[in-house]
């Protein structure tokens, strides 16, 4: 199996920006004699071994033998069909785990579909990533002082929720705990919605009929608010589809926030506008500070 936190082999499922990520790490820290790759295209495979991201790449029933650990780093909605695929290949003694943005549906669908995987499963969520995506767009070093969510589930057990977690660690993560539902509320209001808000506001301009002389004379701003509406579509579709309770909720209470400053601005309120803008930045700066003086705390000199 492994001693000191090295793998004999760890399986990478979805080489893209996290799974390559990961890949690299892995390598690069002399974590696992192997790393092999379940890539989805041959394009894919070919940049990944000529990139020396992955030791080799593999269909799934063979990158499943005597695998240590197997990540899932593919889309949401491909994962419980790769696990269905893969769970008659497994040993006894694989960890199964995954950096997927969404936890609830998924454990559903894996205890609705292969129940016999959860008590070898461990929920994980780096907060990294970018608005680039595919196996090119990984690197090393990508998950640095980021914090990493273990959703602890009843049926898997401390000892493997351990040793993912001290994986983690080892890439320079900030592992927290919490429930699966506590996980899909927070990051569809700090994540889902501000990625389907840069969608929208994007599509808005771009429906316009003066659209090339809007995004021409877009200031910087624009560009730096819209950045994540360039991030990868498909991953984006399934995660509003997995968490979809989650993502409403926000949707709706960022539409009543819409709704109560265009009332306001109706209403040429010039005192409500300004508590509006101003409550707005006194909370960002006080979070912004508190976010700043957290990773000072948590910095080794």
């Amino acid at each position: 199996m492994f001693q000191s936190l090295q793998f004999d082999k760890v399986v990478i499922v979805g080489v893209g920006l996290l799974g390559g990520s990961l890949a690299r790490d892995i390598n690069r820290l002399n974590l696992a004699k192997t790393v092999v790759g379940v890539c989805r295209s041959e394009k894919t495979a070919k940049a990944a071994i000529s990139e020396r991201i992955v030791d080799q790449v593999q269909n799934l029933a063979e990158a499943c033998n005597n695998a240590d650990l197997i990540v899932l780093a593919t889309p949401m909605q491909a994962m419980v069909p790769v696990l269905i695929d893969l769970a008659p290949h497994i040993g006894s003694q694989t960890i199964l785990t995954d950096v997927g943005s969404v936890k609830t549906d998924l454990y559903s669908q894996i205890k609705h579909h292969v129940p016999e995987l959860l008590s070898r499963f461990v929920f994980a969520h780096p907060i990294a990533g970018g608005e680039d995506s595919g196996v090119l767009a990984s690197k090393s070093g990508l998950f640095q002082d980021k914090h990493v969510i273990i959703t602890d589930t009843e049926e898997a057990p401390s000892s493997i929720c351990g040793i993912v977690a001290q994986l983690w660690q080892a890439l320079g993560a900030r592992v927290l705990h919490m429930s699966l539902f506590e996980h899909d509320s927070i990051f569809a209001k700090t994540s889902h919605l501000p990625h389907v808000i840069a969608f929208s506001l994007v599509n808005f301009l771009s429906a316009q009929q003066d659209k090339e002389r809007l995004f021409d004379l877009a200031a910087a701003g624009f560009y730096d608010f819209t950045r994540i509406a360039s991030s990868d579509a498909e991953m984006w579709r399934d995660i509003c589809i997995t968490n979809k309770e989650q993502v409403l909720l926000a949707l709706d209470g960022f539409k009543q926030q819409i709704d109560q400053i265009r009332e306001d601005v109706a209403k040429a309120d010039q005192a409500a506008i300004l508590q509006y803008f101003g409550k707005a930045k006194q909370a960002r700066d006080q979070g912004l500070l508190k976010k700043v003086e957290r990773q000072a705390k948590n910095t080794i000199y």
